[in-house]
């Protein structure tokens, strides 16, 4: 395959890197939803045991991203990535031989271990270590591909589970991972730090250190985790009851599963205008927009008699917005803190961040029973109105004069 020459002769890495992406949200995150009749029929599991084991996959990867982070600056992601290739394979077989709730919760202990060794941040850790300053725009072509994960994996699940049962679909995940994942991965280059360049030291770069200044990166850190957490808490929880949301408000079932399924395709074509067009903005205003349309997009149903126009507008612009979002939790690290100890920042990011992902989907399920559509998508616009006043409050930080750049200014 010839190289495609604007990735810098990595574009069949980069090719390969998001089919394994694919592969991994694949068989990972979106897996359970088809599998879950099949494991409550054959070994008994209760769908919030089934959901469940994703939990247990985001607390691991929240466990282990810190230490991880910092081993990804110092050594590259080959071998990381490599390791949890194997240790995914290892939890699907475990997966595939469970036999009752803490075999199956096991097997997604090990799964996490697997996906926060080889995907989570590691994936876009790659991207930054490899493409430079083109990060930004290859990391919102690679998200822009793994939003097909679930258009791919859902009939091939659904598909492998009606000709050979469950515990074959689940091996055949696990082969996946040996087969074509490994391969990929094997065929990163081994990371090489930057060396020092002789004589005079040239200052380093905004790409290198980042926009935000040493005395600063510690309110710009909370800031980002505070915004990311409150948008992603319902971006993660939210979306798993479009349709009953749409019912409460008096559309049929095949109205709400029609309307629900905009959502992909706005999410896509929202990423694919941020990896042609979001270079020519600066990344936090791009965020900063999409958490003012998310909270505005969920005030339309309450406001709004529901009808089908009604709940395709807000299905198109909620979805749009999360897309652009998706795009900033992955690329405004690199942005506002530099390569220099990017999986590091990405590594104490992920605590706070999946942890509310974590407790999304319980939290949603609740509000959704006890309060109702309406209430339910009012607390929602609350919580990313926080996330829109601390993305704010970051903007303006940044827009303030750094005192580097004054000091700067003063001696010429």
């Amino acid at each position: 395959m010839a190289s495609i020459p604007r990735f810098g002769g990595h574009g069949p890495l980069l090719f390969g890197l998001a089919l394994t992406r694919i592969i991994g949200w694949g068989t990972t995150y979106y897996s359970p939803s088809v599998l879950a009749p099949a494991l409550g029929r054959e070994i008994g599991l209760s769908p919030e045991i089934v959901f469940g084991g994703i939990t247990v996959l985001l607390i691991t990867g929240a466990l282990l991203a810190p230490a991880l982070g910092r081993q990804l600056d110092r050594e590259g992601t080959r071998r990381s990535m490599c390791l949890g290739a194997l240790v995914c394979a290892l939890g699907f077989v475990v997966l595939a031989i469970s036999q009752g709730p803490v075999s199956y919760l096991a097997s997604w202990f090990v799964i996490g271990i697997g996906h926060a060794l080889s995907l989570a941040n590691v994936g876009n850790v790659t991207i930054a270590q490899l493409m430079g300053e083109r990060t930004r725009r290859v990391i919102g072509l690679m998200m822009l591909l793994t939003g097909l994960a679930s258009s791919v994996f859902w009939p091939v699940t659904a598909l492998l589970m009606e000709l050979y049962g469950w515990r074959a679909a689940v091996l055949v995940f696990a082969a996946l991972q040996i087969v074509v994942v490994l391969p990929v991965y094997l065929a990163i280059p081994r990371f090489r730090p930057a060396a020092p360049m002789p004589g005079a030291a040239a200052p380093p770069s905004s790409f290198e250190q980042g926009r935000v200044s040493p005395d600063r990166r510690q309110t710009a850190f909370w800031l980002l985790a505070l915004a990311l957490s409150a948008s992603g808490l319902v971006s993660w929880g939210l979306p798993l009851h479009y349709i009953r949301l749409f019912q409460e408000g008096g559309l049929t079932q095949a109205e709400a599963v029609w309307i629900a399924t905009l959502s992909g395709p706005a999410t896509i074509a929202a990423r694919a205008i941020d990896a042609t067009l979001g270079e020519r903005l600066p990344a936090e205003k791009v965020a900063l927009f999409g958490l003012l349309v998310a909270p505005a997009a969920c005030l339309t149903l309450p406001l709004l008699q529901m009808t089908t126009a009604t709940a395709g507008l807000y299905i198109v612009l909620f979805s749009a917005a999360l897309g652009v979002i998706s795009v900033a939790r992955a690329t405004l690290p690199l942005v506002l803190f530099g390569r220099n100890g990017f999986a590091t920042m990405l590594g104490r990011l992920t605590v706070p961040q999946n942890i509310t992902f974590a407790a999304a989907p319980l939290l949603f399920a609740a509000m959704v029973e006890r309060l109702g559509a309406n209430a339910t998508l009012i607390v929602s616009a609350a919580i990313q109105a926080v996330g829109f006043t601390a993305m704010f409050a970051l903007v303006r930080m940044l827009e303030r004069k750094q005192p580097s750049e004054a000091a700067t200014r003063s001696h010429p």
